[in-house]
């Protein structure tokens, strides 16, 4: 699948981050997941959005991985959002 297939994506509350380190560390750590297709981090809100391929990457295996980076996902706030178009899909009109 590429990286302009289906995609869904998920936002949720991250604690733990308070700066622009934090944010690299968690975006790192998410891109190393395969099915991750987008992460967007909004520092001041304390929220993460996730875009992903259905059913390559779980919500538990997000979750681990930025509590391996050292941060506490709150997984029970997740809602799921609608994915942002690509630079590929916007330049296309998608």
């Amino acid at each position: 699948m590429t990286a302009d297939g289906p995609r869904t994506a998920v936002r949720f509350p991250v604690e733990g981050m308070t700066c622009s380190s934090c944010v690299g560390h968690i975006t790192r750590a998410l891109h190393k997941l395969d099915g991750v297709r987008g992460v967007r981090v909004d520092l001041r809100r304390e929220l993460i959005t996730v875009e992903r391929e259905p059913g390559m990457v779980t919500d538990a295996s997000i979750a681990e991985a930025i509590e391996a980076a050292g941060y506490h996902p709150r997984m029970g706030d997740a809602v799921i959002v609608e994915p942002q178009p690509t630079l590929l899909q916007r330049l296309l009109g998608h």
